[in-house]
């Protein structure tokens, strides 16, 4: 792989994990009666939306290693009406504006009454963000790309993270989430950690099975192999720790919850961050 995908391995996986904290945390703020403040609302990483920011603002930084002529950038928004690479700079845009806007009126004032619909507002942008960047990678002269794998692994890189963002600034007591909701939280984390295990399985399948043309990309054996097994290994692990952290946390050595959740986000955004250097690995082009 090159420096550039490399910088787009950041990009994404960045940009999904903003959108991912800010859907999460639509959640706790919607459900809350009183329309106060729940969460930390200070400029420091405590706050949801400010950390959110500052993982989409690395994202577009990143994103211009990839870029011949980064000073061209603008350039891309001219063909918005034909081009989902041109909706997805505009997607970004509208999402880091949204979230400049609650940050600085967070700080500010607090806006116990407008929290909710600028956080659901934030949420949409987020989801908008998603969409384009997904269509951008469905090309259908991209055999690897151009299949269920793609979306499926946006949105879970998108929930997952953005999960256990919010699980862990709840243990950190920087977020107010109630009970109910912390208990939908887990099943939804478990729900996917599976997904993700299966797709990734029945992907790699469908890779070593793929007819490639001119292109002769080994994918059942060598070192793309090893790092899917590493990668694969890895989400068994953090799965049975969420499973036995949610039903079962006493049969875990005596450290807090936030002890293991930090060591279960690590591994998350280490798998996470494999995952997508194996889908820019897969890359070959069939046709013109």
């Amino acid at each position: 792989m090159s420096n550039r995908d490399w910088s787009l391995v950041f990009f994404t996986t960045l940009a999904q994990w903003s959108a991912g904290t800010i859907l999460w945390l639509s959640w706790p703020v919607i459900h809350n009666p009183g329309l106060s403040s729940i969460y930390h609302t200070g400029l420091s990483l405590q706050n949801p939306v400010l950390l959110a920011l500052i993982l989409i603002g690395s994202a577009t930084l990143s994103s211009f290693l990839h870029l011949g002529k980064p000073v061209n950038a603008p350039r891309a928004l001219s063909n918005l009406s034909g081009s989902w690479l041109s909706r997805e700079i505009l997607s970004i845009g509208a999402f880091s504006l949204s979230l400049v806007v609650t940050v600085i009126l967070g700080w500010k004032t607090g806006y116990p009454g407008l929290q909710k619909y600028l956080v659901v507002l934030g949420s949409i942008s987020g989801v908008a963000l998603l969409w384009t960047m997904t269509r951008v990678y469905t090309v259908p002269t991209i055999p690897p790309w151009n299949n269920w794998n793609t979306p499926v692994s946006f949105v879970s890189t998108t929930l997952v993270l953005g999960l256990l963002t919010l699980l862990l600034l709840h243990a950190g007591g920087s977020i107010q989430i109630a009970d109910h909701i912390l208990r939908v939280f887990w099943i939804v984390l478990v729900s996917i950690l599976l997904v993700e295990i299966i797709s990734a399985v029945t992907h790699q399948f469908r890779l070593a099975t793929m007819v490639q043309g001119m292109d002769k990309l080994v994918f059942h054996k060598g070192l793309f192999y090893r790092v899917f097994i590493f990668r694969l290994a890895i989400l068994i692990f953090i799965s049975q720790l969420v499973v036995i952290l949610f039903v079962k946390p006493d049969l875990l050595p005596g450290y807090s919850d936030s002890t293991w959740l930090t060591l279960i986000f690590i591994l998350a955004i280490a798998q996470e961050m494999t995952g997508r250097l194996l889908f820019y690995s897969s890359y070959f082009r069939i046709g013109v």
